[in-house]
């Protein structure tokens, strides 16, 4: 899965590495 982030504060962070970590591909703005 495809996922993007227009900046990502205290809480996308952890959501970004837990997405990264299982394998998904995402985008940071």
């Amino acid at each position: 899965m495809k996922l993007g982030f227009i900046g990502l504060g205290g809480m996308g962070q952890p959501m970004a590495g837990h997405l990264l970590a299982t394998g998904h591909q995402v985008t940071v703005w």
